[in-house]
């Protein structure tokens, strides 16, 4: 009970940090915020801070690979024999997209979308190359991580208007078929 006690005052802490990074890095370049001001910011010792990361670089990567970790999850527990660019791929895609809205989106506001955008590459790619895979095969998958950041954005841009179906539909209808 101890553990788990514990391990959920650091989820807290570490959510903190995150907030309060976003919020410091909209207002000054992320260089010139100290640790001291962090986490003075996220309400944790600079200790804490120390014991979850190694830079304010590593709270966003770390953050994102979380994200990036609780997606696959999701994709592993739907058990979909589909392609990558599958309608109920994208669904799933689209609303873990919107769960974690206000990360990604001050994440982008900040600057660092190319973070965004590396993290999800990399995951497209290291999920959907298989040995037989070509250098093609790996620059389409580098091409469809492109479009999902394109598409998050604008998605933002306007609001999440759109549902994660409609926005699954659309990317069926780039690839020109929905399984």
């Amino acid at each position: 009970m101890e553990t788990k006690r514990k391990s959920q005052a650091n989820l807290l802490a570490r959510e903190c940090i995150v907030k309060a990074l976003l919020q410091l890095a909209q207002t000054k370049p992320l260089s010139s915020i100290t640790i001291s001001e962090l986490t003075e910011r996220a309400g944790v010792s600079r200790m804490t801070f120390y014991r979850n990361y190694r830079s304010k670089e590593d709270v966003f990567s770390s953050y994102l690979r979380e994200i990036l970790e609780d997606y696959h999850e999701t994709d592993l527990e739907l058990d979909m024999p589909e392609p990558y660019y599958g309608r109920r791929r994208m669904i799933n895609c689209f609303r873990h997209g919107y769960r974690y809205r206000d990360f990604f989106d001050g994440l982008i506001q900040c600057g660092f979308g190319n973070i965004f955008l590396k993290y999800l590459t990399a995951y497209v790619i290291s999920k959907w190359t298989r040995e037989d895979s070509t250098t093609k095969d790996r620059y389409k998958l580098a091409a469809f991580s492109g479009q999902l950041y394109n598409l998050y954005i604008y998605w933002s841009e306007n609001h999440y208007r759109e549902s994660p179906q409609e926005l699954a539909d659309i990317v069926g209808e780039i690839y020109g078929s929905l399984p």
